[in-house]
């Protein structure tokens, strides 16, 4: 079933610069719950549905007001709804009508079968005890709120200038996403760190553990096409891309790269014409042949979003590819994106800047 199409209009000029900064009286909580109810390509878009009630949408926010906007289907009792979401109810507004195509507060859209309102953003009741899971092989794992919330922190991923400017290059204004700023630092995402360990116990050298969490990426983790879908980058950190268990090549290359910090195994970022792979440091086999040396050290491919992977044996189909290295990344070490043949690093912006 499609969700009915009832969005606020100023969200969507405004969704790829709001920063989610915090506001005066808002929770850590309420602040956690806001920023992916208004990111829903980083989780979920059915994320009020976890959080509150399979009934209950999410519709959009008004920043300026510091208004949230949701939907729910007349089955679910406003009094209900009201306990579940709301810290005062008093503190809501109802739509001015409950059929047919409704206008509220900048909002339009067919409203049949629904109750639309909107509560202000201080008023968001949030259970921190509310648990999130991703995919682990065949279980899942268990991924609490609370954890979700510590993600929030900034100092758990190298949080870089979010933009390379590689207009020089290709001699046309040209922007993309540096996938190096959204990688977890070692030993500082908690999440990420023990999933790393889990997937390498038993494990003893590091050819043995990058094998091991690129089996986890490859085979767990989905390709997605929501580049396309939005119309836009996205952008993933890791446990983003866990929770949602989906991500193009840099999504997972993101969160493969932060598995590997995790562990202290020296890798880098590999740039290709509209792909990116995974370099590892290693004593691996040569039988494909795939085999990048940067500044004399020499990096086996990981390919991220073919399933069973093997580094250094698997063949790929389109590997002409491998052989045309535009760029290269050492994330652990430095924000700069290299030029391959000159070596020289492209300019960083913030992305808002781009």
């Amino acid at each position: 079933m499609k969700p009915i199409k009832y969005v606020l209009l100023s969200v969507l000029l405004a969704i790829a610069f709001y920063s989610c900064k915090k506001e005066a009286g808002e929770t850590k909580a309420q602040e956690t719950a806001i920023h992916y109810l208004f990111h829903p390509a980083l989780i979920s878009d059915t994320l009020s549905r976890i959080l509150w009630h399979p009934d209950i949408d999410f519709r959009g926010l008004d920043q300026t007001k510091k208004l949230l906007y949701f939907i729910a289907k007349k089955q679910l009792k406003k009094s209900e709804m009201l306990q579940l979401l709301t810290i005062d109810s008093n503190l809501i507004e109802y739509a001015p009508c409950d059929s047919g195509i409704c206008e509220f507060g900048g909002m339009r859209g067919k409203i049949d079968g629904y109750y639309a309102f909107r509560i202000p953003t201080k008023n968001l009741k949030v259970d921190t005890g509310k648990v999130l899971y991703y995919k682990y092989f065949e279980t899942k794992m268990a991924f609490p709120f609370t954890e979700l919330m510590q993600e929030l922190d900034t100092s758990y991923f190298n949080n870089y200038l979010k933009a390379v400017n590689l207009s020089v290059y290709f001699e046309h204004p040209t922007f993309a996403s540096n996938i190096g700023a959204y990688i977890s630092k070692r030993n500082t995402d908690k999440a990420i760190k023990k999933l790393a360990e889990k997937i390498t116990a038993g494990k003893s050298s590091n050819e043995e553990k990058a094998q091991a969490l690129l089996q986890f990426v490859t085979n767990t983790i989905t390709y997605s096409y929501e580049d396309l879908w939005y119309e836009s980058e996205i952008v993933k950190r890791a446990h983003e891309v866990l929770l949602s268990g989906d991500g193009d090549c840099s999504a997972k290359t993101t969160l493969y790269a932060s598995l590997l910090e995790q562990c202290a195994i020296p890798y880098c970022l590999l740039y290709f014409q509209n792909h990116v792979y995974v370099g590892v440091l290693g004593n691996f086999a040569e039988e494909n042949g795939y085999i990048q040396t940067i500044k004399d050290k020499r990096y086996a491919i990981a390919e991220t979003t073919s399933e069973n992977f093997i580094i250094g044996k698997t063949k790929l189909s389109n590997d002409a590819l491998i052989k045309k290295l535009l760029f290269y990344q050492m994330p652990s070490t430095s924000a700069d994106i290299m030029d391959a043949k000159t070596h020289e690093p492209f300019q960083l912006l913030d992305a808002a800047d781009e």
